[in-house]
């Protein structure tokens, strides 16, 4: 099978490439320069040069492709402004454009896009599905519901399989949030909003995420589908779970006002309202099952990899 990913060098992409490229599959991966080069072919796959906003540059890295994945995104790290959001918003919004475009120029078979299950987040706080009313309550979830529209109508329209894989929370060593959050615990400096404790959200290790996009390939499933581990956790036990991993101090409480202030509405919003689903849908229709089943065995692999590797300061 040969395989286009949009997005290959990001915390989701390089891990594409690796896992398909394991699994005896070809892989092309869309890059902007020599750095991108060079991620692509250190994970076993082929860089091509493209720009996702420019259609004609997708269309020639993706001649011959099987599966084309959409994976790019632009999430902002470091108090990110509206405009930074705004871009990521293009990305979904007009990636997903051009990408179904090229799926059905280079008669792709498959298309996969990838989404957020917080979409579908209830307004109640019950547990939902991928059956679930999906509730976009501010435009970035607004731009993920809306690339998976687009995905859709271009399947209908062209006639390729389309798997829209909402991810839960992600979480890896090499994620930006996660060694942010790791840092600020160290530090003391990681807060727990008051009131959260049972606030329970999925989540998902990153290299779980990606198996779940190969198993979506390989089955050539298309449909919906939530991609998260076994047990919603609160960002409460995340973050004690993670401190406790680290030797750090636990974290201190403050009130969601504080938080506000501190961390931003969208994080506050995000991490503070319930967020829970389930992979059962997966589970039945694939051999995919998560390495890290809940965040204990996750955070256990986050920590080992960044002692071994000497990413974080540990406290004195």
């Amino acid at each position: 099978m040969r395989v286009f990913i949009a997005g290959a060098t990001g915390v989701l992409g390089r891990r594409l490439v690796s896992q398909f490229t394991d699994r005896g599959h070809t892989v092309v991966g869309l890059t902007r320069d020599g750095r991108g080069d060079s991620i692509v072919q250190s994970r076993g796959g082929e860089p091509r040069r493209g720009d996702v906003f420019d259609a004609e540059s997708v269309i020639r890295a993706a001649e011959g492709a099987d599966v084309i994945i959409h994976a790019a995104t632009a999430i902002p790290t470091e108090d990110p402004s509206p405009e930074d959001w705004d871009r990521n918003d293009r990305v979904r919004r007009e990636g997903a454009q051009v990408l179904t475009k090229a799926a059905a120029h280079v008669n792709a078979e498959q298309y996969l896009q990838q989404s957020i299950v917080w979409v579908a987040r209830q307004p109640d706080g019950s547990t939902f599905d991928e059956n679930a009313a999906r509730h976009p309550d501010d435009p970035s979830t607004q731009s993920a519901v809306d690339a998976e529209d687009i995905s859709l109508e271009a399947g209908e329209q062209y006639g390729f399989n389309v798997g829209i894989l909402r991810c839960g929370y992600f979480y890896a060593p090499d994620a930006y949030h996660t060694q942010e959050h790791g840092t600020a615990l160290i530090h003391g400096d990681q807060p727990i909003i008051d009131g959260t404790a049972e606030t329970k959200i999925s989540r998902i290790h990153v290299s779980d995420a990606a198996s779940g996009f190969v198993a979506v390939a390989e089955e050539n499933l298309d449909g919906l589908w939530h991609v998260v581990d076994n047990e919603p956790v609160s960002m409460a036990a995340f973050s004690v779970a993670l401190a406790k991993r680290l030797g750090a101090p636990a974290p201190e409480r403050i009130s969601e006002a504080v938080a506000r202030q501190e961390m931003g509405d969208v994080q506050v919003d995000l991490l503070s309202s319930p967020m829970s689903t389930s992979n059962d849908k997966l589970l039945a229709a694939s051999d995919w099952e998560p390495r890290y089943p809940t965040y204990e065995e996750g955070l256990d692999h986050v920590v080992k990899t960044w002692q071994s590797n000497s990413v974080l300061s540990q406290p004195k």
